[in-house]
C-alpha cells in the first residue's frame, strides 16, 4: 500500500510536487481553487478533499501554501494533526520555529527549499529539521523530494545561504542565458541559430563538468589558448569584474531571505 501524503496548496511547486510523487504515494491535495484542484486530479488521479482529511488521513502534510496564509493553514490543521506526523515546509522565510511556535513544540517539523527545476525532475532541494524531528521523518523528506531531483540535508542556519544559491538560482541561470542570447544575436547570427549554439553549449558544458568530475576552473583552462579567443572574451568578463558580481548578488539575496524569516 502506498504512503499517503497530504499536500496544502496546489500552486507551481504544490503541483510539480505531485507531478513527481504521485505514482510513488498517494496524495490527498487540499487546494482552494476549485478549478486548480479539479485540474490536477485529473491529470494525476489523485484525491481532492478538505484540510481536515488532509491532515488526518496521511502518513506527512506538505506546505505548499504562501508566507501570507501560513497563519491561517496552521491553525486549521493543528486540531486535526497528531503530534508525531510529520511537517513539511516548502515555504521560503519561514522557520522550523515559527512552525513550531504555532503547532506545539513538539510539532515534527521539516523544512525544505526546492528550486524550479522540480518542474522537469531535475530540481534541488535543501532540508533541515526542526526540534522534534525524528530521523524518519528526515529519510521520508528525502525520499519524496528525491523523485523530483536531489537533495541536500543542512542545519537550519544555512538555509538562507541554500536559498540564495539554489532556491534563486535557476533566475541567474536565466538571466546568464538571456544575455549570452541577446549577445549571439548581436553578432548578426540567424536568431535560431544563435539559440541552438548557446542552449548547446551551456548543456554540453554542464554534463562535461559532471561526468570529468574536475573543477570548472580546470576545464576553464583547458578552453583558454594564451592571446586567443576565448582568452579575449574573459578578459572582457575579469574587467568588469564577474567574480566580484556573483558574490555580491549571492550576498543580497541571502541577507533578503534573512530580513523575510519569521
Amino acid at each position: 500500500m502506498k504512503v499517503k501524503i497530504g499536500i496544502i496548496g496546489g500552486g507551481n511547486m504544490g503541483g510539480a510536487i505531485i507531478g513527481g510523487i504521485h505514482k510513488k504515494y498517494g496524495i490527498l491535495l487540499c487546494e482552494q481553487d476549485e478549478k486548480r484542484a479539479q485540474g490536477l486530479k485529473r491529470k494525476y488521479k489523485i484525491t481532492v478533499c478538505d484540510l481536515k482529511t488532509a491532515a488526518q488521513e496521511v502518513q506527512a502534510v506538505i506546505l505548499a501554501v504562501k508566507p501570507q496564509n501560513f497563519e491561517t493553514v496552521l491553525e486549521g490543521l493543528k486540531p486535526h494533526l497528531a503530534k508525531s506526523k510529520p511537517v513539511i515546509s516548502i515555504a521560503a522565510g519561514i522557520t522550523c520555529l515559527y512552525i513550531e511556535k504555532r503547532l506545539g513544540k513538539q510539532a515534527h517539523v521539516v523544512r525544505a527549499m526546492p528550486n524550479l527545476p522540480v518542474q522537469v525532475g531535475e530540481g534541488i532541494t535543501g532540508i533541515c529539521t526542526g526540534a522534534a524531528a525524528v530521523d524518519s521523518d528526515l529519510i521520508l523528506a528525502r525520499r519524496i523530494f528525491g523523485c523530483i531531483g536531489k537533495t541536500v540535508v543542512v542545519e537550519e542556519k544555512w538555509m538562507d545561504a541554500v536559498t540564495a544559491v539554489s532556491g534563486s538560482g535557476p533566475a541567474y541561470v536565466f538571466l546568464f542565458m538571456e544575455c549570452f542570447l541577446r549577445a549571439a544575436d548581436s553578432l548578426g547570427l540567424d536568431k535560431a541559430v544563435g539559440r541552438e549554439l548557446v542552449m548547446q553549449t551551456i548543456k554540453g558544458s554542464l554534463k562535461l563538468l559532471e561526468r570529468q568530475k574536475e573543477e570548472a576552473e580546470v576545464l576553464r583552462e583547458r578552453v583558454t589558448s594564451k592571446g586567443g579567443t576565448t582568452q579575449a572574451a574573459l578578459d572582457v568578463f575579469s574587467k568588469y569584474e564577474l567574480d566580484k558580481i556573483f558574490k555580491e548578488a549571492l550576498s543580497a539575496a541571502q541577507q533578503r531571505a534573512k530580513a523575510l524569516s519569521q
